[in-house]
């Protein structure tokens, strides 16, 4: 996948941050264990206490409603951290993640991080810097969220995660990004065809490529101004 940056800064891809860690947590931890695409790693209202630091695969980040309606908030690569509300002793974590892909993940409690914060200061710093970027993400997903337009949703988590230069392709299924935006997946593609026709993306491989964010941002601009 290839990250995009806004101007804001908001992330949905979170990849590489911990990597200067990583022997610092397979030298202290257990070893990684391997957990198959679709397993659980972190259920929400169960899991305690416990994080990982994922070496190898796909994790998904997502909040199910009381109806099942799931909302993917973020999607996590390697040399990240999974679990971060799990952090509070005894504090179940309001998130469930899963493997997108086949996984390969250390685990260890938080108490570990907590004794890691106070001995290693660069760990604390890239953590709390960590949780910054997260809380942003939420944050942007909560507002966008809000918006009753399809188009709008997946067309503003377009704008926030990649530009029409070096980083605009998108390696996403149509599903991958109905999971991110909360729409169906009949509105993305209806969507993604609108933006085709529109010239806004160009498909490439089993993604597509954002070719015209001037557009876009056009588009966004006439569909928030319809009564």
């Amino acid at each position: 996948m290839e990250n995009g940056h806004s101007s804001n800064a908001i992330r949905y891809f979170f990849e590489g941050e911990f990597l200067p860690y990583r022997q610092l947590f397979q030298s202290r931890c257990p070893p990684a264990m391997k957990l198959e695409k679709d397993m659980w790693v972190c259920v929400s209202g169960e899991s305690k206490n416990w994080m990982y630091y994922l070496c190898k695969g796909t994790l998904r980040v997502y909040a199910a409603n009381i109806q099942g309606n799931e909302r993917t908030v973020a999607l996590l690569g390697p040399d990240s951290i999974a679990g971060l509300d799990c952090l509070l002793p005894d504090h179940p974590s309001q998130m469930t993640i899963a493997c997108v892909t086949d996984c390969w993940l250390i685990p260890f409690q938080n108490s570990f991080v907590e004794e890691l914060i106070r001995q290693e200061p660069d760990f604390a710093v890239t953590l709390a810097r960590y949780y910054s970027k997260v809380m942003r993400q939420l944050c942007f997903d909560a507002a966008t969220q809000s918006i009753h337009s399809s188009f709008l949703r997946l067309a503003y988590f377009l704008l926030a995660n990649w530009d029409s230069t070096e980083n605009s392709l998108v390696r996403l299924s149509q599903q991958a990004l109905a999971y991110a935006s909360n729409c169906s997946r009949s509105s993305v593609a209806r969507a993604c065809k609108s933006l085709k026709e529109e010239g806004v993306i160009a498909t490439e491989g089993a993604g597509f490529r954002l070719v015209d964010r001037a557009r876009l941002e056009e588009l966004v601009r006439k569909e928030t101004e319809k009564p």
